[in-house]
């Protein structure tokens, strides 16, 4: 007697009088049928249970527009707030002028009059220089290295505010290396003829001699002040270059975000978002949701329709390239990511987004396991385990699926780049990238 395939989607409910509607199989995956066990034969090993629960990966091709642009001039040194080569010769640099000042400044301070005050002003500096490099070094090492273990949300807010206080600092201390500077040059390069001592002439330069000094000091004052005037003009240069190409840069970086946001929702990596894709991230999603049980239907079909209309699609077309993306939302240019209608948009986007597999009322403020996160993220990206366990460190502790959707929205919202926004700002897309 042969036994009639049931269909899941249409089982009675508890009652005997309920039926669970069938799922919209434009939108979400059809599930197979369950039909009775084969009388002879050699029976198959039973998946596992993860397994019934994954999607065809994402394809391992990659569109040019995926590809890697070239690092720009913040990216590729030009940031001394970051690890960079120039940072690090900049410092040996100081080092060396530390060192220099110091000694110079020690070993000629009783060797010169008392209306000379230049050996006292170098030595100043040079003990200056030398403690510019302990406060970078001992007062910023926590903030540059990565931590190792999970914290609470709390503790992560508090180490980036840290983190803000060091860097105002550093750039106080900066700002009085300056002035310290400037007054060494004022007494190098404009000394007063009247002061000057005739009788100690060493070539050209013995109208920059004065207070009856040895000649050594001045020879290593004067060229070691032109040398560091080279060097803190450098400084000032990188610094009005960052400020004036920061929109650029804040542009650059917020396009970079959305075009990983648009990868992830591209499920071919063929470069444009078409209806097959849309089918192939709604079955992940509907995987997320049976898997994380926080939402107990679908979302409607029609609710599911209009997000992708509204937020991604726009403007009536059925696929869109990112070109045509990035277009619909002004080339993501620093005015249009700072208005409000942006920030009130990037919310509803996202906020409707998790409604595909949760909702607040059924479990959105539930602790995500650590094993929960990781299946989320191969469930939704096809993110090796070895990538998430990794980046765990960066989400609190006590992460609840609504943590996760507010984190979120920071990655499609905020255009900081520095270490005392990174939760808000970069947790989500790091690891996406």
């Amino acid at each position: 007697m042969s036994v009639q395939p049931l269909d899941i989607r249409t089982v009675p409910g508890g009652s005997g009088k309920e039926v669970i509607p069938p799922a919209d199989e434009g939108f979400y995956p059809k599930l197979p049928p369950i039909t009775s066990a084969q009388p002879t034969g050699k029976r198959p090993d039973p998946p596992s249970y993860i397994s019934l629960f994954l999607v065809s990966p994402p394809s391992n091709k990659k569109a040019s527009v995926y590809e890697d642009e070239p690092p720009s001039f913040w990216e590729n040194g030009g940031c001394l707030c970051q690890k960079s080569d120039l940072k690090y010769l900049l410092l040996a640099v100081v080092v060396l002028f530390g060192i220099l000042y110091t000694y110079e400044g020690v070993t000629f301070i009783d060797l010169c009059p008392v209306a000379s005050s230049l050996p006292l002003i170098m030595g100043v500096e040079g003990v200056s220089l030398l403690g510019f490099l302990l406060l970078y070094f001992f007062l910023l090492p926590s903030s540059e290295n990565q931590r190792k273990e999970r914290k609470s949300e709390e503790d992560i807010l508090s180490k980036q505010c840290h983190y803000l206080i060091r860097l105002v600092l550093i750039f106080v201390y900066i700002t009085y290396l300056y002035i310290i500077w400037i007054i060494g040059c004022v007494q190098v390069f404009e000394i007063s003829p009247d002061s000057v001592d005739k009788s100690k002439q060493f070539g050209s330069k013995a109208k920059n001699e004065s207070w009856y000094c040895d000649t050594e000091f001045y020879d290593v004052i004067y060229y070691g002040n032109l040398c560091q005037s080279a060097v803190q003009s450098l400084i000032a240069l990188i610094i009005i270059i960052f400020w004036m190409s920061n929109p650029t840069e804040k542009q650059r970086f917020m396009k970079q975000k959305w075009k990983t946001w648009f990868r992830m929702l591209d499920h071919d990596k063929d470069g444009t978002i078409s209806q097959t894709d849309m089918k192939r991230t709604n079955e992940k999603l509907e995987s997320i949701r049976i898997y994380l049980r926080q939402r107990t239907v679908p979302l409607d079909s029609k609710k599911a329709a209009t997000w992708w209309t509204t937020h991604i699609f726009r403007r009536g077309t059925n696929s869109i390239t990112f070109d045509q993306f990035c277009n619909t939302h002004n080339n993501f240019n620093v005015q249009y990511t700072e208005s409000e209608d942006f920030q009130s948009a990037v919310r509803r986007c996202v906020t409707e987004f998790f409604d595909f597999f949760s909702t607040h009322e059924q479990g959105r403020n539930h602790i995500l396991t650590d094993e929960n996160f990781v299946r989320f993220w191969s469930m939704l990206a096809g993110t090796e385990e070895k990538r998430a366990r990794e980046h765990l460190k960066d989400f609190p502790r006590l992460l609840s699926t609504g943590d996760l959707m507010l984190a979120w929205m920071g990655f499609l919202q905020n255009t900081n780049r520095f270490a005392y926004k990174y939760y808000e700002s970069q947790a989500v897309y790091q690891l996406l990238k």
